[in-house]
This record gives structure tokens, sequence and C-alpha cells, in this order.
């Protein structure tokens, strides 16, 4: 996946952020101490935060969530890295307050999310998430997922930001 990150420069400081994720195809994966890892095709969100500066910026946190070519660090680092994983959109709202686990909880039950793999991206969770990776089963059509994910940083009092990542031939 390759996407365009000057739009990422839109992106405030710091805040949250949701990965709008579609997997071409069902798949395996390792993923770190999670270890071997089943993931059906279809859409997923991943939330998380970015509240520093510099290095630790949204801004920064986003663009390296789009490289491809990274060393795995992170859970969702592992997915994103396979050639069938594609960050289709990002939706980010400025905020100074860890939001992500409020948010992911909120999404996660208004929008028919499941988990599948417990843990991922929530093992240094305070709030006790299962995870902050979220699979859709039921969304075929991703303007509808962005469409909630947006109404659901809206319901929060939120302002979303909404960059869709267009791919280019490689």
């Amino acid at each position: 996946m390759k996407g365009d990150t000057h739009l990422i420069e839109t992106l405030p400081t710091n805040g949250i952020y949701t990965l709008t994720i579609f997997l071409s195809r069902e798949m395996c994966l390792n993923v770190g101490k999670l270890g071997q890892k089943e993931f059906p095709k279809g859409y997923y969100t991943y939330i998380g935060s970015a509240l520093g500066k510099g290095a630790s910026s949204l801004k920064r946190r986003i663009s390296r969530h789009l490289q491809k070519k990274k060393r795995n660090f992170w859970h969702i680092d592992f997915l994103l890295a396979d050639e069938n994983a594609t960050v289709t959109s990002v939706v980010a709202a400025q905020t100074n307050e860890k939001l992500e686990c409020t948010l992911n909880s909120y999404i996660k039950r208004e929008g028919g999310a499941e988990i599948l793999i417990k843990e991922f991206g929530a093992s240094d969770c305070k709030e006790n998430c299962e995870s902050h990776l979220l699979f859709f089963p039921d969304i075929i059509e991703e303007p509808i997922l962005i469409q909630k994910i947006v109404k659901y940083y809206e319901d929060l009092g939120l302002t979303p930001l909404l960059v869709h990542i267009p791919l280019l031939s490689m």
C-alpha cells in the first residue's frame, strides 16, 4: 500500500485516530507475541492515539502506519505489513485526552463490530479493552463504515477529519 502522505498534513498534531483497513483475502498471520492469528477477509478498524510531539505526533504515527516496510513494533505493524492489508482511510480528531478506549468501546457497541483477536493493540490498555482491532463482518461497502465512524466521533463531541488514502500504482 502506498498512500499520498501529503494528505496526512491536514491532521492535527495530536489526538486519536481510526484506521479503516481492508483485507482482500482471508489469511493467517504471525502477530508478534500474540502468535499465529486468523484474519477473515473484510473491513477492520484500528483505534489508536498519539498525544506527543515530533516522532510521537499523530501525523508521524499515521505516516508510519502507511509505510509497508518498517520494523514491526506494534501489533498493527504485523497486519499492515502484509500485501493483502490496505489502509483505505483515516478518521482523526484533535484531543489532548486519551479517548481511544472510549471511542473503541463506542464503535464496538454501536457498530456491530466483533473482536477476533484479544489484546490486539490493547496489551497496555488501562481500561481493559479486549482489542483495539475491530472486525465488521456485515460491512461490504467502505462508505457505510466511514459514515458510522465519523458519526461516532461526533457523538463523543469530537470534530472528525477524514483522509482517504489513494492507492498509487507501484
